[in-house]
């Protein structure tokens, strides 16, 4: 296989904005009962002469054996932040389950500060 690189392509990204992050806690809120963290990440875009937000819910969880029972109450949750913070649920809004170690790494590199906003969140009395 022979690999080469192609000409340039614009992308047309306004801004990427991260939003505080939210715990989710099994049982009382304590960090011994951390269960997930949703984080709400926004990139702006233009298409045509046109600007929208595309956002993205990503919950990231500490165990990586869930059911899928408990992956959907996860995907449930993520829709009770996005109803309590006014976000509609249509072709602008994406939510993902942070099911993948190679997933996680990844995001941990181009935003830097998730596991910065977690060690804040765990470390709260």
């Amino acid at each position: 296989m022979s690999l080469s690189l192609g000409s340039a392509i614009a992308v047309s990204t306004n801004f990427i904005k991260s939003n505080p992050a939210v715990p989710v806690y099994k049982g009382e809120e304590n960090p011994s009962n951390l269960y997930a963290v949703i984080y709400h990440i926004e990139i702006g875009y233009n298409q045509g002469t046109s600007q929208f937000t595309k956002k993205y819910i990503i919950i990231d969880y500490k165990e990586f054996n869930l059911s899928i029972d408990e992956k959907n109450e996860l995907i449930e949750i993520a829709k009770q932040y996005c109803k309590s913070n006014n976000i509609p649920e249509n072709e602008q809004l994406e939510i993902a389950l942070l099911d993948n170690e190679e997933a996680e790494n990844f995001l941990e590199k181009v935003f830097n500060n998730l596991k910065v906003i977690r060690g804040l969140i765990t470390k709260k009395d």
